[in-house]
């Protein structure tokens, strides 16, 4: 465990990453994903969402990797 702040900070910092990660992929691989390959007409979930652009959020569409950011730095 931590000992430090710097340590604790490292460690918030590493969990928020690996949340988001999981739930940013549980959500599009997971749940949504073969309905985004019937939509697309893709093989894969990954070139079904490029394939629609990226993710949809804030009124558009994102690629997945400014998803993971902007749900890392807001946590």
């Amino acid at each position: 465990m931590p000992r430090n702040q710097f340590q604790r900070m490292v460690f918030a910092f590493l969990t928020a990453v690996v949340t988001v990660h999981a739930y940013v992929f549980y959500s599009l691989y997971v749940v949504n994903g073969n309905t985004l390959m019937e939509i697309t007409g893709a093989d894969s979930v990954l070139r079904a969402i490029n394939t629609q652009g990226g993710v949809y959020m804030f009124g558009r569409m994102l690629p997945i990797w400014a998803v993971v950011v902007l749900f890392t730095c807001d946590g």
